[in-house]
């Protein structure tokens, strides 16, 4: 399945601690670093996150979403970008890497939906891979730990 970077893009730049988004400089040094962690607070088997408006200018970039490997279930994930009012709807289990791909327009800002199958509470920890242009690959599935 393709994922809209708009989405994932959106989710790296929210901080997982209180969900504020962080500027383009993060945003980049991030695809720079081949991607990054995710953790979303997720309550009775729900969660959310909205990003600020991004400054993207017709970035592309290419990548994976993997949820990490020690969770259950299934997580339900929903974006929808208010500037452009397009919608993704996606699933992804634990250990399974979803590929995307996505040209950007002027600018994106996202709002972020969390379904897990399980009705309880946990912190999701969710890996997105990412490279500029079509450098993502199957690399930006595998999922750094640690210092590298």
């Amino acid at each position: 399945m393709r994922i809209p970077t708009f989405a994932l893009l959106s989710v790296l730049v929210a901080s997982p601690m209180n969900v504020t988004a962080q500027g383009i400089a993060e945003v980049m040094g991030a695809i720079r670093d081949g991607g990054g962690w995710v953790g979303i607070a997720i309550e009775d088997g729900r969660g959310s996150a909205r990003s600020t408006a991004l400054p993207t200018a017709g970035l592309s970039v290419a990548g994976c979403v993997n949820v990490w490997y020690g969770h259950s279930g299934e997580f339900a994930i929903r974006a929808v970008d208010r500037v452009t009012r397009q919608v993704l709807e996606i699933r992804a289990e634990p250990g399974v890497g979803v590929p995307f791909s996505h040209t950007f327009g002027v600018r994106a800002q996202v709002d972020f939906d969390f379904q897990w199958s399980e009705p309880r509470d946990t912190t999701l920890m969710l890996w997105v891979g990412m490279g500029l242009g079509r450098q993502g690959g199957s690399e930006a599935c595998e999922p750094k730990y640690g210092g590298g």
